[in-house]
């Protein structure tokens, strides 16, 4: 019974120092940050004007969620009415 105990112990202990190993090589993303670096520096600038970190965060948000609506930054800009860029 100890054998079974000892080796189901080292298989947990195993797994855990994969897993560690793993994160070493695996690159992990974080939305916001992958967010930050495609929004448009004028529209990150808008989103950023907001005093208050949850409205910022809305504004982000919200700029996300209209480029993925239409695709088009232009019509981003729009819908927030800061204008459209040529």
């Amino acid at each position: 019974m100890i054998i079974h105990l000892l080796w189901a112990a080292v298989v947990v202990y195993v797994v855990h120092r994969a897993m560690a190993l793993a994160e070493r090589f695996v690159p992990v993303r974080s939305d916001a940050t992958e967010a930050s670096a495609s929004i448009p520096a004028d529209l990150m600038a808008y989103a950023m004007s907001h005093s208050e970190s949850w409205a910022q965060e809305d504004a982000v948000r919200a700029i996300q969620q209209s480029y993925e609506q239409w695709k088009d930054w232009n019509r981003v800009r729009s819908a927030m009415g800061i204008g459209g860029m040529d």
